[in-house]
């Protein structure tokens, strides 16, 4: 049995893909210790793996990665919330011997790596980006980080090579929880990347939403995560948009909407702020999201169609990858009329092209290999650490 430290990152899309990872270590009998915040506690506790809660500051904030004034805050953030982390794992070090620690890309990971001094796995939640990518810093080394940094050289004795590291947590093995077939420009990775396709847990978080109502109806289901601006003027623009449609609009808007700003919607509308996403994709017939990677996966794999409306980050790479794969139709966030939604989710409804292009990324997931193979080629990574040594 091995003790397995596990680091997250506070945030959905970091967070949902590693749930399948903890439950295979938990279930084959690993000892897991999970760092992670109060939000995410009960959803991997359920799982078996101890649990241990540092502060938050992300899920809070508001960042837009082309406004460097936004990102300054989540950098320290960020920063602040390598210190905690390091605090909690200082305690954790003194009463347990971990084997390893699998870490997500953005945060503390190799720091925890460095500090503990044992082997290192990486969680890659989305597409690998390329080492371009990140040349463009978006973080300046201030007063404040400058200070947080220099803290956390003193007490714990590591630094990061740079900045970008924060946003850029690499092991010597990384798993990647999609398919070579759906990564692109797969041919220039090296093997240190492990494609395993995403794995899928239905929360257990309880609701109440009426999904008996979607039973034989034409559905479009309509989530854009949780950094989208102007979020009342597009979901207004959606309600324009299908105010005649035959059939349901699931609006899932997240926590930050004011609902007094939302137009009246007709009765076949079902607006919330939180709506159970596996459950509700299995009954849909177009998925239009902004292109989040733990979305689009979910939505390939209940073969739903989809229309992609980006908006930073990873997504413009992920809606670009799904139209390539003809699985999507993308359309442009800062061009887009009511009309110009309600036509391009038609014509994904009356075609076959999208769920065909769909249906073969998902049978990329069912060969990758899944948390099968992750434990497999990690055993190997250990007993090879362990001859070497």
């Amino acid at each position: 049995m091995a003790k397995v430290l596990m680091i997250t990152f506070p945030a959905e899309g970091h967070v949902n893909p590693m749930l399948g990872m903890i439950r295979a270590f938990v279930d084959r009998g690993d000892e897991v210790h999970v760092v992670t915040t109060e939000h995410y506690q009960k959803r991997i506790k359920r799982l078996g793996a101890h649990i241990h809660i540092h502060p938050d500051y992300i899920r809070t904030l508001s960042v837009e990665e082309d406004n460097l004034e936004s990102m300054q805050p989540f950098f320290h953030a960020m920063l602040q919330t390598s210190l905690d982390i390091l605090e909690v794992v200082e305690t954790l070090s003194q009463q347990h011997s971990f084997d390893l620690v699998y870490f997500d890309m953005f945060g503390a990971g190799e720091l925890v790596r460095d500090y503990l001094q044992i082997p290192g796995i990486g969680s890659n939640p989305s597409f690998v980006l390329q080492e371009a990518h990140f040349d463009t810093p978006l973080y300046r080394k201030d007063e404040k980080a400058a200070h947080l940094l220099e803290e956390i050289h003193e007490r714990f004795g590591v630094q990061p090579t740079h900045l970008m590291q924060f946003m850029k947590n690499r092991g010597e093995l990384n798993m990647v929880y999609t398919s070579e077939y759906f990564q692109p420009s797969v041919d220039a990775l090296d093997d240190s990347f492990v494609f395993i396709g995403p794995s899928f847990l239905k929360r257990a978080d309880q609701h109440d939403f009426p999904l008996e109502t979607l039973e034989g109806e034409k559905v479009v289901f309509i989530s854009m995560g949780t950094v989208l601006g102007d979020t009342e003027a597009f979901f207004n623009m959606c309600i324009d948009a299908f105010a005649d449609f035959d059939g349901k609009v699931i609006l899932a808007t997240g926590e930050k909407i004011d609902m007094s700003l939302l137009k009246e919607a007709p009765s076949h509308f079902l607006i919330e702020p939180y709506v159970p996403q596996l459950e509700v994709l299995e009954l849909t017939d177009v998925f239009v999201t902004h292109g989040g990677m733990n979305s689009v996966n979910e939505g390939i794999h209940y073969h739903v169609p989809m229309v992609v409306i980006p908006v930073d980050k990873d997504q413009p790479m992920v809606a670009k990858r799904l139209t390539d794969l003809s699985a999507a139709r993308a359309l442009d966030k800062d061009q887009l009329t009511a009309k110009q939604l309600r036509d391009t989710v038609e014509s994904v409804l009356g075609s076959d092209t999208y769920r065909a292009g769909i249906e073969k990324i998902e049978e990329s997931f069912q060969t990758a290999g899944g948390t099968e193979k992750a434990l497999r080629v990690i055993d190997q990574f250990m007993q090879a650490k362990q001859t070497q040594s």
